[in-house]
């Protein structure tokens, strides 16, 4: 049986300054190609095996909010996930190219999503690398320095955008292990202590941060091979097929659906050099209707388009019914700065 054997820990967690330097885009996919190779659990060379993370949440503020666990088994074609805690409980399936969930269950709330994807499946697809221009930005932590590469998208009216607006996964420069990753403008992940499993760099303990803070903490409890038998992943009557893939709405209809979310800070810096016009944001509404994915598409500043980021990312609608059954929608959300009283 295989477990964990050694581990990393991280310097810091992301946020130094960081300069940018010249690199060759294709150099800098094929190192985050071999990140990917280096840590992911998901590939059909690994023996099956077994998972389990214990996580907190915790309020901006710093207590914790909720404690759970993930569990995952996976054999390479079939993959079968447990999600426990006090808001959610759902068991999901993967087998024959199809996915399978607890009847009348949400999708999984992003949060557990993201710490899930942070150990089994760190870094982008293959497709979304090759699709955009990774830049490279060297990024000091006292005396340690990690190269990170952002993969750079073309975006109206931002030239220049900072670090970690797009996805941005900061490697260790002697080795390509992945250290931490940034998004959104201020969301960032630090894997705080690295271990060793079937050859692949597993993140031991990690840290989800954002703008206001630490919001969600995990580490692994278990993880071992773990073969399963053929009746392992069938389904019972408690399962049903997935929800239906996302329908596209404008956001002028769901509008009045919105329940919650914070409301977005004009940036002082934007104030003081009069930068306003709207930021537009591409959006998945979940059937629990929270945001599960967002990306940018246009924005005057960095500054306000993070801005809009951290607060659409905290939105939450009304579930969106089609013959009355909840559905998934692809939407546009704008967000306007503008002077005034």
């Amino acid at each position: 049986m295989t477990s964990l054997l050694k581990h990393f820990p991280l310097v810091a967690i992301l946020g130094a300054s960081c300069t940018a330097s010249a690199a060759d885009p294709a150099e800098l996919a094929k190192r985050l190609h071999h990140a990917a190779e280096m840590s992911s659990l998901d590939d059909p060379a690994l023996k099956p095996w077994h998972l389990k993370v214990t996580f907190q949440l915790l309020e901006k503020k710093g207590p914790t909010t909720e404690e759970g666990t993930i569990e995952e088994w996976w054999s390479g074609e079939s993959d079968k996930r447990i999600y426990t805690s006090p808001s959610y409980n759902a068991t999901e399936i993967r087998r024959d190219n199809e996915v399978y969930r607890t009847k009348d269950q949400s999708p999984t709330p992003y949060l557990l999503g993201l710490l899930r994807d942070e150990v089994v499946h760190p870094v982008a697809d293959d497709a979304e690398v090759n699709d955009a221009v990774p830049e490279l930005h060297v990024e000091g932590f006292g005396k340690v320095k990690l190269d990170c590469i952002m993969l750079n998208r073309q975006v109206r009216n931002l030239a220049y955008p900072p670090l970690g607006m797009f996805p941005t996964y900061c490697l260790s420069q002697d080795t390509d292990r992945l250290r931490g990753s940034l998004r959104n403008g201020s969301e960032n992940v630090a894997r705080n202590a690295i271990g060793m499993f079937q050859g692949r760099a597993v993140a031991v303990d990690l840290s989800v941060s954002e703008q206001t803070g630490l919001v969600a903490k995990g580490h692994i409890a278990t993880l071992a091979a773990s073969p399963q038998d053929e009746h392992f992943f069938d389904l019972d009557n408690t399962m049903g097929p997935k929800s239906t893939d996302p329908v596209k709405v404008e956001l002028k209809v769901i509008a009045k659906s919105k329940i919650s979310g914070e409301v977005p800070v004009f940036p002082i810096e934007d104030k003081n050099s009069r930068t306003s016009g709207a930021v537009h944001i591409h959006v998945l509404i979940g059937t629990d209707g929270h945001i599960h994915q967002l990306s940018l598409i246009d924005a005057p500043s960095p500054t306000l388009a993070a801005s809009a980021l951290d607060s659409v990312r905290t939105w939450v609608y009304k579930p969106y019914l089609v013959n009355g059954l909840p559905c998934s929608v692809d939407t546009i959300v704008t967000v306007n700065y503008a002077f005034g009283d």
